[in-house]
């Protein structure tokens, strides 16, 4: 037989790939770097010090306040309500997002909701109204707000049904997703890197809460943001935190367009009715315990 044919046959009789003479039976020598890995998509909290992120924030938040403040001193209230947490929130978040690999809506936890989850997300919501109410009745009782609180709440009162539209833009659909951004999807998430779950959770919530520069109402704007903070660390999911603190922002704002302004001038703080009260509590703790036992806790 020709030396050709033979080497013709033991060609054949080889499987694709498996040359004996070539790299894929020998491994790599050491030294010799292999195949190119690719490299794990980072987040912002891999790539940036987390130190650095939480100045960032903080920036945001000033920014924030300025922004709000000329607007509201130049008497354009309804666009204070929303363009700062537009241009001072959500669009540096944005950019800032730009340096991760995994984009924003991944960086920031903005997944697609579930909406089984979502439903059980309204009735939290819901069911939070009353008992965050009467917690923050009794310390209004013992500390009123003082009279630049007060004007400043009978300004942004609507005045008619357009003026609730606009109002409800900026209060309930952008306040509630930038805060949302800053304080879960970015705060907290630093938190949650650096310590205890549960410690992040309250932490976070307690900044969000002295953010309303409101201190007869710090308490319960703290155990508001507990609340929102324990939903976004259960799920792992912003938009659920997003839509309780809108649905939470959306019935404030309806009932402060129905009291009448000599009602919030006299800060005459009505105690919910105890019944409903501890109904709705009841609710609230059935509907987390369903929502612990669906939704496993989510780390960050």
């Amino acid at each position: 037989m020709h030396p050709d044919d033979q080497d013709d046959r033991r060609d054949a009789a080889s499987p694709p790939g498996s040359d004996e003479h070539g790299p894929e039976n020998h491994p790599p020598s050491p030294g010799v770097p292999g195949p190119e890995q690719p490299e794990p998509s980072l987040g912002l909290l891999e790539r940036v010090n987390n130190y650095l992120l939480l100045v960032f924030a903080c920036a945001c938040l000033l920014m924030n306040y300025s922004f709000s403040g000329i607007l509201y001193v130049k008497g354009l209230i309804p666009l204070s309500l929303s363009l700062p947490g537009i241009f001072a929130i959500i669009v540096p978040l944005y950019f800032l997002s730009q340096r991760s690999a995994l984009g924003f809506g991944v960086e920031f936890s903005l997944a697609r909701p579930h909406p089984g989850t979502l439903a059980l997300i309204l009735v939290i919501s819901a069911a939070a109204i009353l008992p965050i109410e009467a917690f923050a009745a009794v310390f209004e009782r013992l500390w009123p707000p003082n009279a630049d609180y007060t004007s400043f709440i009978l300004s942004i009162k609507p005045k008619g049904l357009s003026s609730l539209v606009y109002t409800a833009i900026g209060v309930v659909l952008v306040a509630a997703f930038a805060e949302e951004m800053l304080f879960r999807g970015f705060i907290q998430k630093i938190f949650q890197r650096n310590m205890n779950g549960a410690l992040a959770v309250v932490l976070a919530g307690f900044i969000f809460s002295l953010s309303h520069f409101n201190p007869p109402a710090i308490p319960a704007v703290a155990a508001l943001g507990i609340l929102f903070g324990f939903i976004f660390y259960l799920t792992g999911n912003l938009w659920y935190s997003i839509t309780a603190h809108a649905v939470y922002n959306l019935v404030t704002l309806i009932r402060l367009y129905l009291a009448s302004d000599e009602e919030i001038a006299s800060s005459n703080v009505a105690m919910p009715t105890r019944t409903w009260t501890f109904v709705s509590l009841a609710i609230l703790l059935v509907s987390l315990w369903i929502l612990i036992r669906v939704r496993r806790p989510a780390r960050q």
